[in-house]
C-alpha cells in the first residue's frame, strides 16, 4: 500500500513538471514583461491565440495615468494599412481591443509608447503573432485536457511500475492506451474542428484535424501493449514508452514554424 501511494505520487509530480516545462519553452507561450517609464513600472501579457467569440483586449497594467499608448495592427501576410488605435486609462491600465476576426486569421501587432523624451515598443523586436480560434464546447475542452492529462498520469505511472514488487504492465498499458485513443481521436478532432469554424460547414482534410503528436502517443501503446502481452520483454518497453510519452509532449511543438 505505502509503494502504491508512493508510486502515484511520483506520477503526479512527474507529470506536473512536464506540463510545467511544456508550457513554458512552447513558442505558443504568451509574451511577457515589466518595463519602467519615469519611475513607473509597466508590465504586460500578450497571449497568441484568442479562443473567444469577442474582441481581443489587450491590457498594460500601470498607474501611471499619463502615459500615451497605441496599438499598430493589421491581418498578417496582407497588404492592408496598418490600423491605430489609442489605448484609454481605466481601472490601473491601459487597454485597447483589436476587432473580432474569423478563425484561423493571423493578426501582428505591438504596443507603441510616448512620453516628452521617449519612445518605448513592446515586444522590444518584432511583433506579436496573435491566432484568432473558434470558441469549442467547455464540455469538449474539458473532455480534451483530462484525457490528455490522465493519459499522461498514466503513462508516467506505467513506467513506474518497473519499481514495483508485482508490475501489472499490461493494466495500466490498456487503461494509457484509451486515454489516448479518446483524447486523439475523438475530442481533439472535435475541438480542432471547432477551432477552425468548419462545424456544421465542411468536412476538412485528416491532417488539418488529427494531431501527429496525439496519434503517435495512441501508436507507441499499441505497439507497447502488444510487446507486453506476449513478450518477455514488458518492463523495457512499457518504461521506453513512458520516456518518449513523456519527451513527445514536452517537445511536440517546440519546432513547429509560427
Amino acid at each position: 500500500m505505502k509503494q502504491a501511494v508512493i508510486l502515484w505520487l511520483s506520477a503526479i509530480v512527474i507529470t506536473f513538471i512536464s506540463g510545467f516545462i511544456q508550457n513554458r519553452i512552447s513558442p505558443d507561450y504568451p509574451i511577457s514583461g515589466v518595463i519602467s517609464i519615469e519611475g513607473e513600472e509597466v508590465s504586460y501579457l500578450f497571449k497568441k491565440f484568442h479562443r473567444k467569440l469577442e474582441d481581443f483586449e489587450i491590457i498594460l497594467r500601470t498607474k501611471k495615468s499619463d502615459l500615451n499608448a497605441f496599438v499598430k495592427w493589421k491581418k498578417k501576410n496582407e497588404n492592408d494599412i496598418w490600423y491605430i488605435d489609442s489605448m484609454k486609462y481605466s481601472n490601473s491600465g491601459l487597454a485597447a481591443k483589436i476587432p473580432t476576426q474569423s478563425p484561423l486569421t493571423e493578426v501582428i501587432f505591438k504596443i507603441i509608447l510616448t512620453t516628452k523624451n521617449k519612445t518605448f515598443t513592446l515586444p522590444k523586436a518584432g511583433y506579436v503573432n496573435l491566432t484568432f480560434l473558434g470558441a469549442a464546447p467547455k464540455s469538449i475542452t474539458i473532455h480534451y485536457y483530462f484525457t490528455l492529462f490522465f493519459g499522461l498520469l498514466l503513462a508516467v505511472r506505467a513506467g513506474l511500475e518497473a519499481f514495483s514488487h508485482k508490475p501489472r504492465f499490461r493494466l495500466y498499458s490498456i487503461f494509457t492506451l484509451i486515454s489516448f485513443f479518446s483524447c486523439a481521436l475523438i475530442f481533439a478532432p472535435i475541438q480542432r474542428a471547432y477551432e477552425m469554424g468548419i462545424v456544421g460547414r465542411s468536412v476538412p482534410p485528416a491532417e488539418k484535424i488529427f494531431e501527429l503528436w496525439l496519434l503517435l502517443l495512441v501508436g507507441y501503446w499499441i505497439l507497447t501493449l502488444v510487446l507486453s502481452s506476449f513478450t518477455k520483454y514488458s518492463k523495457f518497453c512499457v518504461s521506453l514508452a513512458a520516456v518518449l510519452t513523456i519527451l513527445n509532449f514536452v517537445f511536440h511543438n517546440v519546432f513547429q514554424n509560427h
